[in-house]
């Protein structure tokens, strides 16, 4: 559970497959597709609005916006 909306990064992931609970993040479009790196947010409302895209009407629960560490 987040505590603390207003510290550090943050970043969206998108569950991949429900049955296994397998979740990756939504990264940074690069040349180098072995070079990938979480799309990072400075705060939480702008990482949500960026998640609404790809949240899908009934599906709503297979995206999250989380806290992000280096």
């Amino acid at each position: 559970m987040i505590e603390d909306y207003t510290q550090g990064k943050w970043a969206i992931m998108v569950c991949i497959d429900p049955k296994e609970d397998d979740w990756i993040y939504v990264t940074e479009q690069t040349d180098n597709c072995w070079d990938l790196m979480p799309e990072l947010y400075e705060t939480f409302e702008q990482a949500e609005q960026a998640a609404s895209v790809w949240r899908l009407k009934g599906k709503e629960k297979n995206v999250r916006v989380v806290s992000y560490e280096d």
